[in-house]
């Protein structure tokens, strides 16, 4: 097995090139130089989050091998969690990882921070009130999650603000290497794959590399990632679908998609294809932020 680190690195890539040779030919991408004005690059951190809304209620992640445990804690709590384990040298396992956050919606003041938006990147549809759509990881060092790839088979662009993230990627031709657990989990570690016990992932040809502050990465529908923090990080992205996604993931449902995402494709498809406003479409979907998390 061969572990490679080419994955194209863009300066400053427009639009239209974006979707005609990335979105629409499947291939991911790392793109700089578009968000580098953002105040969020200088502003944002833990201490920034706790004084703007300390008593927020949220909710963490820990990954283990029994499944996925949710715990509820305020946005104090947390990052006294994360203050506290960096401080001690990481010397105890890392605090739960705040994944899936819709913070936009709960703070709407951090939407100011990451103006110019580049809305050009995402299909009409999504423009109007955007920020519903995107959903934060804010976690330690040490955060981790495991090889997955996105429950609705949507395209991702990610935002990485705080901190640098080390990504594994496998494109969706080598996920029958990963041996899948339920719909969209896998049991292989790419950090440390076990090849008596997955002897198939030989055949896998994982990407790995770094994703800095102010990057943007692209992921196409179906990529499986597994995604490691090197530093305390805030981050956050956007699922989406372009009108061809949507109904391949409605027929995805032949494969084992869940009921409910495919209810939740459809609601996207009936906007992207058949063109219902969004302001409609988005009273049946906000439930989707709750239920991927």
């Amino acid at each position: 097995m061969i572990i490679s680190s080419e994955i194209e690195r863009r300066y400053k890539l427009s639009s239209n090139e974006f979707k005609k040779n990335y979105v629409e030919q499947g291939k991911p991408v790392i793109i700089s130089g578009v968000i580098q004005n953002w105040d969020s690059l200088d502003k944002w951190s833990l201490k920034y989050l706790k004084q703007l809304s300390p008593s927020l209620n949220l909710y963490a992640k820990r990954f283990s091998d029994k499944g996925i445990e949710i715990c509820s804690l305020t946005m104090e709590k947390y990052i006294e969690l994360i203050e506290n384990y960096e401080a001690d040298s990481h010397n105890n396992p890392p605090p739960p990882y705040c994944h899936d956050l819709p913070l936009f919606s709960l703070i709407p003041s951090l939407i100011a921070d990451v103006q110019p938006f580049p809305l050009d990147y995402l299909p009409k549809w999504y423009w109007y009130k955007w920020w519903r759509y995107c959903q934060f990881f804010i976690g330690a060092s040490n955060s981790l999650t495991p090889l997955h790839f996105d429950c609705l088979l949507t395209n991702n662009i990610f935002f990485q603000l705080v901190g640098r993230k080390q990504f594994t990627i496998l494109l969706p031709e080598d996920a029958k290497y990963c041996y899948r657990q339920g719909w969209r989990w896998f049991l292989v570690n790419p950090e440390n794959p076990d090849f008596n016990k997955y002897p198939e992932y030989k055949n896998a040809k994982p990407i790995k590399f770094i994703v800095n502050p102010g990057d943007i990465l692209y992921m196409p529908p179906g990529t499986l990632h597994h995604v490691r923090s090197f530093d305390m990080s805030i981050s956050f992205n956007i699922d989406w679908h372009t009108p061809k996604s949507s109904l391949n993931g409605l027929a995805a449902i032949a494969k084992g998609m869940p009921i409910q995402n495919s209810y939740y494709n459809l609601l996207l498809a009936m906007g992207l294809v058949l063109k219902v406003p969004p302001q409609i479409i988005f009273k049946f979907y906000k439930s989707y932020l709750n239920y991927v998390s």
